[in-house]
């Protein structure tokens, strides 16, 4: 019985290690400040529009869920404000992956808003996910994927959790 308590305890620990670890969480922020610190202000809406731009890549009905904030116009401050309003809205849950109840408090709130958005699947935070892990490498040194995939994932799965 006791070898089964520890094997399960081991277990859960193992999995709770692979779930966006303090080294992943220590790893995203560092890599994070690299791209989106104040004193990179003037590539924000870049990265933000190549992010969206691989996204599309991937998927091209997720574009439809943008129709009202200028997708089809990439070059107009409307579509720009957009994109830099999510990438904020990831930043802030970057910020808050060391403080974990208000992080959930934050993607809860987030999770409301995107589930009140017509046309917003889950899959489109997977897809989000994969465009993150092709555009930040081009523009991060030493970047992390397996870090990057495991807390973009612990936040991604609670925003997505109650959509279609």
């Amino acid at each position: 019985m006791l070898v089964l308590v520890l094997s399960l305890a081991f277990l859960g620990s193992a999995l709770a290690e692979d779930c966006c670890s303090a080294a992943d969480r220590k790893t995203v922020l560092r890599d994070w400040q690299s791209v989106w610190s104040a004193e990179f202000t003037g590539r924000r809406v870049a990265i933000g529009t190549a992010i969206f731009e691989e996204l599309f890549a991937i998927d091209a009905g997720a574009k439809d869920v943008f129709k009202n904030v200028a997708v089809d116009k990439p070059e107009s401050a409307e579509w720009a404000a957009h994109v830099i309003r999510v990438i904020n809205g990831l930043d802030l849950a970057i910020n808050l992956l060391e403080d974990p109840r208000a992080l959930k408090e934050e993607l809860l709130h987030l999770a409301k808003q995107h589930r009140e958005r017509d046309g917003v699947k889950a899959v489109y935070f997977d897809e989000i996910g994969r465009a993150l892990l092709k555009v930040l490498p081009q523009v991060s040194s030493n970047f992390n994927s397996g870090a990057w995939s495991r807390c973009f994932s612990r936040i991604a799965d609670v925003i997505k959790s109650d959509l279609p």
